[in-house]
């Protein structure tokens, strides 16, 4: 058995297609070095119907096997690296937890040059285009498609994307065009968890009609379901497929409690996610449900205010977890809590602290993963020191998007222009 502080098991047993249908190494992957490509460079595209022994077997997974085996982080995956020195569970530590009773297998059946020789998929990750029903404030036209027609107008000219790649954007529902179903059939022999995320998987045909897929084959039992869902919608085509499933995970992407969620994740509304919240409670064994997790993207429109979300939590679930899993924004940097002015950090560093002291008692339970997300929160607060220009471009972000929707910042995270805009001490 390898013990490679860099090992992680995505490249081995791993196949994960991004919004555009495009071969990626991981969905926590970063920047470039995260596309996957053939032997002339090519990136590789379901377009290509790739078996899964080409896919793991292409030369850039073979390449970052022989690198982590010898332990060397690929540039890909520095933010599992960051993760984890900050003190969090990383990506690679949670696929470790889930499929580690593969290692000794796949690591055996490595060759010199990195190549398998019996490859199999054992997780499969698919985003099935960018079709959601909202325009998160720190998303964009790659995973919704809402954000194609306006996305520029709220950019500096430095900052906006070029009309081809809007045009790529607004064309990019690849699930019409592609073999989606072939895809699903390649990954069926040997596949234990499949992962749906956005756009808005529970809003998307094409994911029911690979659930009946999986259903037909008669493996649907063997394998696990797991979402990133917006909360929005809980469709009864959908819930109806789901006993059929060994379990099924939701991870509830909710940004703050009532406006302010509203408001980051517009145009949900609050009572629609609350009773979605305590439908999924309320059906927990009916629907074969393991686990119902919040989970918030820290930033700065809500760092002041996640307090009200974990009370909402801990108001009386049966099931749904109590406390939120809490993630960094990294990107847009402009929205990311780094770039606040230390009186602003300061005010989120105390809250954040009487937060860690509340669900300090959960750390060595369940929600242990929870609980260690909200310390490296802490961590990342005052990992980097931000800029004039940053907190200027997002000042004019927040202005411009108001304007367009007919919004306000302000009123929706009312203690962040006060702390902001505060003189003196």
């Amino acid at each position: 058995m390898s013990e490679s502080p860099s090992f992680c098991l995505i490249p081995w047993l791993h196949r994960f297609t991004n919004e555009q249908g495009f071969h990626e190494l991981c969905c926590s992957g970063e920047g470039t070095a995260n596309a996957l490509h053939d032997s002339e460079g090519v990136p590789l595209h379901v377009a290509q119907n790739l078996t899964d022994a080409e896919l793991l077997n292409s030369p850039d997974l073979k390449a970052i096997r022989r690198g982590m085996l010898k332990g060397h982080w690929p540039k890909a995956c520095e933010r599992c690296r960051k993760t984890e020195a900050a003190g969090s569970l990383s990506t690679r530590n949670h696929i470790a937890s889930r499929f580690g009773k593969w290692k000794d297998e796949v690591v055996a059946d490595t060759g010199p040059d990195g190549t398998l020789s019996a490859p199999q998929v054992r997780y499969a990750d698919i985003r099935l285009g960018n079709v959601c029903n909202l325009t998160c404030r720190m998303c964009g036209p790659h995973a919704s498609r809402l954000w194609v027609d306006h996305y520029n107008t709220m950019l500096p000219g430095n900052a906006r994307l070029k009309p081809e790649l809007l045009a790529r954007y607004r064309d990019g529902n690849w699930v019409k065009s592609q073999p989606v179903h072939w895809l699903m059939e390649q990954c069926l022999p040997s596949v234990e968890s499949l992962h749906f995320a956005g756009g808005e998987p529970l809003i998307i045909p094409e994911m029911v009609e690979l659930l009946e897929q999986c259903v037909r084959s008669g493996r649907a039992g063997q394998i696990d379901l797991s979402y990133n869902t917006n909360m929005t919608v809980l469709p009864e085509k959908v819930t109806r497929l789901w006993p059929h499933f060994r379990g099924v995970s939701l991870l509830g992407s909710v940004d703050g409690f009532g406006p302010v969620n509203d408001y980051i994740r517009r145009p949900s509304k609050w009572k629609d996610i609350d009773r979605n919240f305590r439908l999924l409670d309320e059906n927990f064994e009916r629907w074969k449900l393991r686990r119902v997790t919040a989970s918030a993207t820290v930033q700065v429109y809500n760092v002041l205010q996640l307090g009200e979300l974990y009370d909402y939590l801990g108001s009386g679930f049966r099931h749904v977890a109590p406390v939120p899993y809490l993630t960094a924004l990294y990107a847009p940097t402009y929205l990311s809590i780094q770039i606040l002015p230390a009186r602003v950090k300061d005010a989120a560093r105390e809250r954040l602290l009487e937060l860690r002291e509340r669900v300090s008692p959960l750390r060595d339970g369940p929600f242990h993963s929870q609980v260690i997300s909200l310390e490296a929160i802490l961590e990342f607060l005052d990992g980097a020191i931000g800029t004039k220009a940053q907190l200027l471009h997002f000042l004019y972000f927040s202005e411009q998007s108001d304007r367009h929707f007919g919004e306000s910042w302000r009123e929706s995270c009312p203690e962040l222009p006060k702390l902001l805009y505060q003189t003196g001490p």
